[in-house]
């Protein structure tokens, strides 16, 4: 019974640890103000991080911050649609990482340092080595997570979601009898 339960908890624990790592579904519709990268030959790479102004099926508006010129292109001229997502700052993760790091090294050394004391008279800090691993733990935890919260605020993490341009192919009859091939591309 107690593997049971031992085992229904590891099962509970695996499920929200993975359900809680899956990115959040990206919207592939591209918004006024979006911040998207346009992959194309007809975009200096300077110029193909753009915000969105319109869009419509066949073509996007949008203005640069290299280039701030509103402008517009045909989906048929892109190679590819980015669009950003930016994450929240590890804060947490940081700084967990940081102390556990700082308090494992703190009493490793703590631990390895440690020296009797020959204190008589008026003895504060006569400790063993397990406490002297626990100060020195505790020292360098704390300083670890001040360390992982100051790199988590210089951290920005940002994502990009690929909008699959859907390529449609028609054939159709022409004129002198001839066949007529007709490519679009939409998103």
């Amino acid at each position: 019974m107690k593997q049971l339960v031992l085992l229904s908890a590891a099962a509970i624990c695996a499920a929200t640890l993975a359900t809680s790592r899956l990115p959040a579904q990206a919207s592939t519709a591209l918004t006024p103000g979006a911040r998207v990268r346009l992959i194309t030959p007809r975009l200096e790479s300077s110029q193909q991080i753009v915000r969105v102004i319109t869009a419509t099926r066949d073509s996007v508006e949008f203005r640069s911050d290299g280039y701030p010129v509103t402008r517009s292109l045909a989906i048929s001229d892109l190679s590819a649609i980015e669009v950003a997502s930016t994450s929240r700052r590890p804060f947490l993760r940081n700084m967990l990482v940081g102390g556990g790091v700082g308090a494992l090294v703190g009493g490793v050394v703590g631990y390895a340092t440690y020296e009797d004391s020959n204190c008589e008279i008026f003895c504060i800090f006569d400790t063993t080595r397990g406490q002297e691993a626990a100060l020195s733990g505790s020292l360098l935890g704390t300083i670890g997570v001040v360390v992982g919260a100051g790199i988590a605020a210089f951290q920005d993490r940002e994502r990009w979601t690929r909008i699959p341009l859907d390529a449609t192919v028609a054939v159709h009859p022409a004129k002198g009898g001839r066949v007529a091939f007709t490519i679009a591309r939409t998103f």
